[in-house]
């Protein structure tokens, strides 16, 4: 009888068996997979806390930075310093600041 039983429960693994190898050969479906972004790394928008890059570059410009000056500026910024300490480690590293540049704040 004990022979019969472990028979039978042979005869259930191996019938098993193929469904079993079939679970671990499905193809995954591609409903789930995240989307690419269409949107190029040019076009990713620097933000600060003191705002988007493209404003405060624009300001600085006007105010009659340099482009030397604002790539420095642009990186004390990504480095964590406020617009305030950025401006003045930038004038200092270079050695010169805009004629007539007010504080900024």
């Amino acid at each position: 009888m004990a022979a019969a039983a472990a028979f039978a429960i042979l005869n259930l693994e191996l019938s098993e068996m193929p469904w079993m190898a079939a679970l671990c050969t499905r193809r995954q479906s591609k409903r789930f997979i995240p989307t690419r972004r269409s949107e190029p790394s040019a076009m990713r928008r620097l933000v600060f806390p003191e705002g988007d890059w493209q404003s405060i570059r624009s300001d600085l410009e006007l105010r009659g930075w340099s482009s030397s000056q604002l790539e420095v500026i642009q990186a004390e910024l990504s480095n964590g310093w406020p617009l305030r300490i950025a401006v003045r480690h930038a004038a200092m590293r270079l050695g010169t600041c805009p004629t007539g540049s007010k504080a900024l704040g």
